[in-house]
């Protein structure tokens, strides 16, 4: 046999291939059989860390998947430097055999990627309601960029999808922040069957972050959204995070029909002279009100970033991140606000939204300043964060290469690292965090 690299690019492109009887053969030829499997584990591409497994999961080659995990013993949770396990990989590619084959060999349902995606988020992405099922018994809570199942099953409109999620147990009023809450969800994507389900399910019509649902549905024309909301308890007067209350939502885009819907059970507002319909969306309009709004707008932003000072100081990380988070959605055109956020999310251990707020800054301004980390801002401390995870991660693998719960958290924390690189300008950029 070759060496060990030649032995290993062999079995890849074997697999690639769909070479069954390659993989055989080069398995025959091996001295020893563990070291076999050991090559397929460990032997992976440079660039994606995708191995063997991987591979045929991706052609949706059953019987090559068959022969690794039931003759040669490979191991069957291997991630990419994304975190994508086999199962993933054969969700995303609607590969049921294989699905069905890995939950049966004891695969984890619930592994998530770099981004947080699991096997359940991205059957729900690929609407499909045969792999759904046969998760069941997934975290069907997991966060991820795209929200959880339940809020990328509501805002895909998806009636099937919620109804299996919501009899898996999942929380109608659950949200990750990133995302509206499920109801808004539901308002946004104009899935009136889907508003049913979750107030059927008992969802809270005045939970949420950014958005309240009451809110979103004052800005539909179809008015049924509001109406229900409404019968559901939804209050229009006592959401004090609403920087607007539902009646102006409506009233700032002309909707007469949700302003007067919104009227009788709305508390008149000071700051409108004339309280009538007409009067609050002429009052709305007119210049004197946008110089008011502009700066009511001012005063929040920032009694927030006092309350996020605050909170930093007491290294409440997490709630001083939803802060800033609530500031970049007033003052969406200040990219600072992100890079505040980035830096609380990874002093909280929240590496993937850090990460991925990192990268939403440095989109928005590509050409910021990086200096040595001693002079660094918010931005560059976050990613100094990511990177001191990926040496702490490198250091306790090199010291136990071959503990299996740690080499998938060495992956992960590796695409990490290296993914920060891909968004700098410069060799000197990189070398500035060294």
């Amino acid at each position: 046999m070759g060496s060990i690299s030649e032995i290993g690019a062999a079995i890849i492109e074997a697999a690639a291939s769909g070479d069954l009887n390659q993989l055989r053969a080069i398995r025959n030829k091996a001295d020893d059989i563990s070291e076999y499997q050991k090559i397929c584990d460990e032997y992976s591409d440079f660039t994606t860390g995708r191995n063997v497994l991987h591979h045929a999961v991706e052609i949706g080659h059953f019987e090559i998947c068959k022969f690794l995990i039931k003759t040669v013993k490979v191991y069957i949770d291997a991630l990419t430097y994304k975190g994508a396990s086999p199962l993933s990989e054969a969700v995303k590619g609607e590969h049921v055999k294989i699905v069905k084959f890995l939950i049966n060999q004891g695969a984890d349902i619930s592994l998530s990627d770099v981004e947080g995606f699991t096997p359940l988020h991205y059957a729900v992405l690929k609407d499909n309601m045969e792999v759904m099922k046969l998760l069941k018994g997934a975290w069907v809570e997991a966060v991820s960029a795209g929200g959880t199942p339940l809020q990328i099953a509501v805002s895909r409109g998806n009636v099937q999808a919620v109804k299996c999620l919501l009899s898996h147990g999942a929380d109608p009023s659950g949200y990750c922040a990133a995302v509206d809450t499920p109801l808004t969800c539901a308002v946004k994507s104009r899935s009136f069957e889907c508003l049913k389900l979750l107030l059927a399910a008992k969802a809270n019509p005045n939970s949420y972050f950014s958005l309240s649902p009451l809110a979103s549905a004052a800005k539909e024309g179809d008015t049924k959204y509001l109406e229900c909301l409404l019968k559901a308890k939804a209050d229009p007067n006592s959401i004090p995070r609403d920087f607007y209350k539902p009646i102006e939502d409506a009233a700032m885009v002309h909707n007469r029909t949700a302003v007067e819907i919104l009227f009788p059970v709305t508390k008149r507002l000071e700051i409108y002279p004339n309280w009538t319909v007409n009067g609050i969306i002429e009052s709305f309009h007119s210049e004197e009100f946008k110089t008011l709004r502009e700066q009511k707008r001012t005063t929040y932003l920032t009694e927030l970033e006092a309350q996020g000072m605050q909170d930093t100081s007491y290294k409440q990380y997490r709630h001083a991140s939803l802060v800033y988070r609530m500031a970049s959605l007033l003052d969406p055109a200040n990219p600072t606000w992100i890079s505040k956020r980035s830096l609380l999310l990874a002093r909280a251990d929240e590496s993937i939204f850090a990460l991925l707020d990192a990268q939403e800054y440095i989109r928005l301004k590509p050409d910021f300043p990086v200096s040595h980390p001693q002079h660094t801002g918010d931005i560059a401390a976050a990613a100094n964060q990511i990177f001191k995870k990926f040496l702490m991660a490198g250091l306790a693998f090199s010291l136990d290469p071959y503990n299996e719960a740690m080499f998938p958290e060495f992956r992960v924390a590796m695409f990490d690292y290296f993914a920060s690189f891909s968004q700098m300008s410069s060799p000197d950029v990189i070398l500035s965090f060294s």
